[in-house]
């Protein structure tokens, strides 16, 4: 809980969070709430800070929506990022003149992106709460969250089948749109049965070591004559979880080599 405190302290003080932003020495007076001794009737913890509202209401406003949407529906499948990978290849290629760079994607962000990696960065941890009862072994038991800010907000419930379905909805990925991305590559990682393959890379445009994921042996060897250059050229798709991505680290995902 005390992350999603801090994710929407920073959101509500900068206006945005990225990936690895932290808080400063002088913001913590600003995030520690009261914690009051646990009460009998299960698990019951109550949190206090005078002069929180918009903490809370930020975390509000970022749990409302995604709980919302998993309420109204079940766990429904959906293509996995390798599935999506052959009609991104197909865009690059039909397009490649007419694709943004990724310097035009940092030099111009999606506001409807920004605000949604905010709000990514605060359901995540009430996700990790929720957690909790997720697994089928918990039985009847559910972690109950009430958030008072301005006002007093919706009382957030979540038994086993409930915390299955807002996990399904915040962290489903997919892919953006392919970019023409200039990196250099740092290292090449075939995998094993724990993680899929993939490589670190300069981005030469943010200036930010990315992880830009592999699909396949053909693609793993596609970028290898290309470990020890300066630069190479690529089409690349941002990796997109809840409707968010950061563009200043986020991960992507390989689609060719543009050269």
């Amino acid at each position: 809980m005390q992350r999603s405190i801090d994710r929407a302290y920073l959101d509500t003080k900068y206006g945005s969070v990225w990936k690895h932003a932290r808080l400063k020495h002088d913001d913590y007076a600003q995030t520690e709430f009261l914690a009051e001794y646990p009460r009998e009737g299960g698990i019951i913890l109550d949190g206090i800070k005078e002069g929180a509202a918009a903490i809370i209401d930020r975390i509000n406003s970022a749990v409302s929506g995604p709980f919302e949407r998993a309420m109204r529906q079940g766990v429904q499948e959906h293509e996995s990022l390798l599935e999506q990978l052959p009609k991104r290849r197909q865009l690059a290629h039909a397009q490649k003149d007419q694709l943004a760079t990724y310097q035009e994607m940092l030099d111009l962000p999606d506001a409807k992106i920004v605000r949604a990696y905010s709000d990514r960065s605060i359901v995540k941890e009430i996700d990790q709460i929720a957690s909790m009862v997720r697994s089928d072994e918990q039985g009847d038991s559910y972690v109950e969250l009430n958030l008072y800010g301005s006002h007093a907000h919706p009382v957030y419930v979540f038994n086993s089948a409930q915390a299955k379905r807002f996990h399904e909805t915040v962290s489903r990925r997919e892919l953006g749109q392919p970019v023409l991305i200039r990196g250099k590559i740092r290292s090449l990682d075939q995998g094993n049965k724990y993680s899929g393959m993939k490589a670190k890379i300069l981005n030469l445009d943010s200036d930010r070591e990315v992880t830009l994921h592999l699909g396949s042996d053909e693609d793993f060897i596609k970028l290898h004559p290309y470990h020890t250059a300066e630069q190479v050229l690529l089409f690349a798709c941002p990796v997109i979880e809840f409707g968010a991505y950061d563009p200043n680290g986020g991960d992507m995902y390989f689609v060719d080599v543009a050269e």
